[in-house]
């Protein structure tokens, strides 16, 4: 073949097949790009509705054990049954904020404070041998429990347990439950009347200024988590509010 009959690509044919063949590369790499964001956002909300979901059902968990005592174990023959039996008075004893009979408490935080910037709420029951406690730990036959949650400066839920036996306080401190949560409300449902369900709901000053902790009947709990896409335009600081509402099964009056 002589040097007239051989042809290849010019050199225009060459920069258009690239131009082309760039914009093809470029609009590949934007629906991966997007295809791999998408993903991203979707497990991070993923996340979210796990911990919003273990933070509320944790915690649900916990209030609604408050006040529990192996009442059985005053019939008991092996072991033997306590002396004197159990009853709410000499189960909650006076400690601290806690009243005899009393098993729940709770503070009023401050926002912006680096100190206190959440409410803190304070669970007591005694132990059955089986239950546990906020941290998932057991706890012994008739260990007096005290749960304590609240939100550090740095937006994680914490729990730290306190339990007494026989004299004994073992102290576990607290250890993180669920990250990336911006505020912890509670409020507590009071029925001083004695009509059988809460009449009103408080803070937790209110609710201590006018001595009803013993008129709690239930727990509202509002939790606010900050946005795994506020990085992202247009995106808040924080998702809405979630709210879960706990019966108090245990009274310490009568109804």
């Amino acid at each position: 073949m002589t040097r007239a009959h051989q042809r290849g690509l010019s050199l225009i044919s060459l920069l258009i097949a690239m131009t082309i063949g760039v914009f093809l590369l470029a609009g590949l790499f934007n629906v991966w790009l997007q295809t791999r964001n998408t993903f991203n956002a979707q497990n991070s909300l993923a996340q979210l509705q796990d911990a919003e979901r273990m933070a509320v059902t944790t915690m649900a968990s916990i209030v609604q054990s408050g006040g529990f005592y192996p009442l059985g174990d005053n019939y008991s023959t092996n072991p033997a049954p306590p002396s004197p039996l159990f009853t709410p008075t000499n189960v909650f004893t006076a400690s601290g904020n806690f009243a005899a009979g009393q098993y729940i408490w709770g503070s009023k935080g401050t926002s912006g404070s680096a100190s206190n910037p959440s409410d803190t709420i304070y669970v007591r029951f005694m132990s059955d041998g089986s239950a546990l406690d906020c941290l998932g730990q057991s706890q012994s036959d008739r260990a007096l429990v005290t749960n304590t949650y609240t939100i550090d400066a740095s937006g994680n839920l914490k729990c730290g347990v306190t339990s007494v036996l026989n004299g004994a306080t073992t102290t576990t401190p607290s250890q993180t439950v669920v990250s990336g949560i911006s505020s912890m409300t509670t409020t507590y449902g009071v029925d001083p009347g004695g009509t059988g369900s809460a009449t009103q709901y408080m803070n937790a000053s209110a609710v201590t200024s006018n001595a009803y902790w013993s008129y709690v009947r239930s727990v509202k709990i509002q939790l606010i988590f900050t946005n795994p896409l506020a990085s992202q335009t247009g995106q808040p600081a924080t998702v809405n509010p979630i709210t879960r509402i706990v019966a108090v099964t245990q009274t310490t009056n009568s109804i």
